[in-house]
């Protein structure tokens, strides 16, 4: 054959197939990031096995394939997702030598459908480093340590992190690498300061400021660290808050789970000694214009400071009643004047009421701004405008409408004065009828609204808000799916609450509020929907809702053991779980070692037991994957007791050490149900001894006794 023919061959096997499949066609990466490449394909081709390869023609080196929907090769791993109509490939530590075209393609006789892709791998700064607590809340305050972590999120790796401490001659390095450990026995004078630097072969960034404050008395050492108004201890808030005078505010303290049981309280001043305005009766507690709620679950208890004076500027304090020293923290509380917003204006009346001639009222309301606020409503006329109404609430009907109309309202205070945008209201009278449109920024006369646009992720459930007219309180409310031509119900309330599937809906009449939950998100619930209410005219509220995937957050752990578990002989558990990212999330736990690391489970709880321990030390991580991606957790390190201990090893995630230990057998350190084993053991070992002597002291006797016995022969028994 003639070397030219080749050359249209080669082309015509180069170009992709129309549809088939397709990604984007330049994809940037940075050195020592993992980089993702999505390939959508046709629905066709949901079981052809697909492949990456480098190269531009058909004689491109293969790099990984799927062997059914997974297919790992070195740094190269790739995943298909039929459903989706996507496979995805990851290169992981890519550097710049991996800069160049690549393909998606799928394997099918004749020629394969591809796609060429151009990828580019280069360097990049580092970003300011993120500073981040990896100790419990409380462990400064008890004197422990604290441990703080440092990482840039973005630059080329490997990156470089010092920890450098401010001194009297500067500042000077003190750690090389990305976390700093503190501790009393470490920290000397009263306040020390350091920060994090990170560097990478394109540049150097440098973090905020760690400030620490020691709190050194007589045989007692504790310790207050701050970066950002982000504090470690037993109890944390915003250091100062701002209200407005007439206004209400609210103010979270934060508390370490140990104190879930405990007393909180309020009070004016910095002193433990200070007079409590109110604390905690179970959950609640209030007096007069200050209120506060504790909630265990979440360690959060606010105090609420209703209709706010000058006079209620000053220090106070968050505080917990304890046993030992009360831990406290100090809030600053300024209250000031401050210039009305912009007034918002708010349909009161049904959305059919214009419509049927009946009233329509408007509400106008300033949402910022000191109190007390002054609302007018004004009419436009050729003259320029009137004043027809004082107070925030228009009404409008055909009795004082004559033809086209304009209104807006007018709100001020003290400080200044600021109008609303416009009403438009247009007039339709015919003979012995009227009725009219208003319309306030595009929204006809209404009296149901909610988030015009939310967003879902797949897998996870949302919740939607649909707030309504307090004249709606006993009607029956629904969630409806919008097609081209109707809108089909879903899921309606029957009393107070409903449900259909996946979807559940429950109605609150004292806040307004009636809330439409999804579970188990799909793609598929992309679209147009409406909150509604059963009624004469049919109030709707239109809402978007938009479902996609999301990829794993990094997995936390969380100890599911109790602290003696070890000496039962039982196992430790530690657990796994991305808070967010589209489900299903599948977990792997590998074991770390210096050869190559091997997976052990396909769950996300990990058991520990001495028995499955053959070295001093071990090493495991988890990993958490989606559709789009994987990501891995930190490190749980487990260190085997070489005491006399029965069975006793130290579990440590993040220096956070949970000791799972028993005392020395001498005493009563061991658990009862450890003691009543061993006890059982010796006393069925005992009864095994009895058992036998008495066995074979019957057996002899037996057999003395036959031998003495006179034979007699047949004929004699007879």
């Amino acid at each position: 054959m003639d070397k030219t023919m080749w050359i249209p061959i080669l082309l015509i096997s180069s170009l992709p197939v129309s549809g088939a499949v397709w990604a984007e066609r330049n994809v940037r990466g940075v050195v020592g990031r993992a980089i993702t490449i999505d390939c959508h394909y046709a629905a066709g081709y949901r079981s052809h096995t697909k492949y990456w390869c480098r190269g531009w023609t058909p004689a491109c080196t293969v790099l990984v394939e799927t062997n059914w929907q997974y297919g790992r090769s070195g740094r190269v791993s790739i995943t298909d997702n039929p459903a989706r109509g996507i496979f995805t490939v990851t290169m992981e530590d890519p550097d710049s030598g991996d800069a160049g075209w690549y393909r998606c393609g799928i394997y099918e006789s004749g020629w394969d459908p591809v796609f060429n892709v151009q990828l580019q791998v280069s360097d990049e700064p580092v970003s300011t480093p993120v500073l981040r607590y990896l100790s419990p809340a409380n462990a400064s305050r008890l004197g422990g340590s604290v441990s703080v972590s440092c990482e840039s999120v973005r630059g080329s790796l490997p990156i470089r992190y010092t920890w450098c401490e401010k001194n009297e001659y500067g500042w000077s390095t003190i750690v090389s690498g990305n976390r700093l450990d503190l501790s009393c026995e470490i920290l000397t004078g009263q306040h020390r300061q350091y920060y994090c630097r990170a560097s990478n072969n394109r540049g150097t960034k440098y973090s905020e400021i760690l400030n620490v404050k020691v709190l050194k008395g007589a045989g007692t050492c504790s310790y207050v660290t701050e970066m950002n108004n982000a504090v470690s201890g037993a109890l944390w808030a915003e250091s100062e808050v701002s209200g407005v005078v007439g206004r209400t505010i609210a103010i979270d303290c934060h508390y370490a789970a140990v104190y879930r049981s405990h007393t909180k309280y309020w009070c004016p001043g910095t002193s433990p000694q200070c007079t409590h305005v109110v604390e905690t009766n179970g959950k609640h507690g209030e007096n007069g214009k200050v209120s506060i709620i504790d909630n265990p679950t979440r360690g959060i208890f606010t105090v609420t400071v209703e209709d706010l004076h000058f006079g209620d500027t000053g220090w106070y304090s968050c505080g917990i009643t304890a046993s030992a020293d009360n831990p406290i923290f100090s809030v600053l509380l300024q209250v000031s004047e401050e210039l009305v917003s912009a007034p918002v204006l708010r349909y009161l009346s049904p959305a059919n009421a214009s419509r049927l001639g009946g009233s329509v009222s408007v509400s106008c309301e300033s949402v910022r701004g000191s109190l007390p606020i002054h609302y007018t409503w004004c009419e436009k006329n050729e003259d320029g405008c009137s004043m027809i109404v004082t107070g925030n609430q228009l009404d409008l009907s055909c009795e004082i409408l004559a033809l086209n109309h304009q209104y807006y309202c007018r709100a001020s205070n003290n400080r200044g004065t600021n109008s609303s945008e416009i009403v438009k209201v247009k007039v339709f009278k015919e003979t012995g009828m009227c009725s009219y449109v208003t319309k306030i920024n595009n929204t006809v006369s209404g009296a149901l609204w909610a988030e015009g646009e939310l967003s879902g992720v797949v897998g996870r459930a949302i919740s939607i808000d649909c707030h309504y007219a307090a004249v709606y309180r006993s009607r029956t409310k629904y969630w409806c799916h919008e097609t081209s031509r109707q809108c089909i119900h879903v899921v309606e309330i029957n009393g107070k609450h409903g449900q259909s599937g996946r979807v559940s809906i429950t109605d609150n009449p004292a806040r307004g509020v009636f809330t439409v939950t999804v579970e188990d998100l799909h793609s598929g619930d992309t679209g147009w929907y409406r909150c509604g209410i059963t009624t004469p005219g049919e109030p709707t509220f239109k809402v978007y809702l938009h479902v996609s995937e999301e990829p794993v957050s990094v997995p936390v752990h969380g100890f599911l053991s109790p602290a003696n578990v070890s000496c039962l002989g039982g196992s430790v558990t530690v657990s796994c779980e991305s808070v967010r990212g589209s489900l299903p999330i599948s977990y792997s736990w590998y074991e770390k070692t210096p050869s190559v690391d091997s997976k052990i489970s396909d769950n996300n709880t990990l058991d520990l037991h001495c028995q499955s321990f053959k070295h001093q030390h071990h090493q495991y991580y988890c990993t958490a994957s989606n559709q789009l991606g994987s990501k891995s957790s930190e490190m749980v390190n487990v260190s085997i007791s070489s005491s006399n201990v029965p069975c006793s090893f130290l579990v440590e995630i993040n220096s956070a050490g949970h000791e799972y230990s028993c005392e020395n057998p001498i005493t009563s350190s061991y658990s009862a149900s450890y003691i009543s084993w061993k006890v059982g053991r010796w006393l069925l070992f005992l009864l095994l001894v009895i058992w036998s002597i008495s066995t074979a002291v019957f057996t002899r006797g037996s057999k003395k006794r036959d031998e003495s016995e006179p034979r007699h022969s047949a004929h004699e028994l007879q």
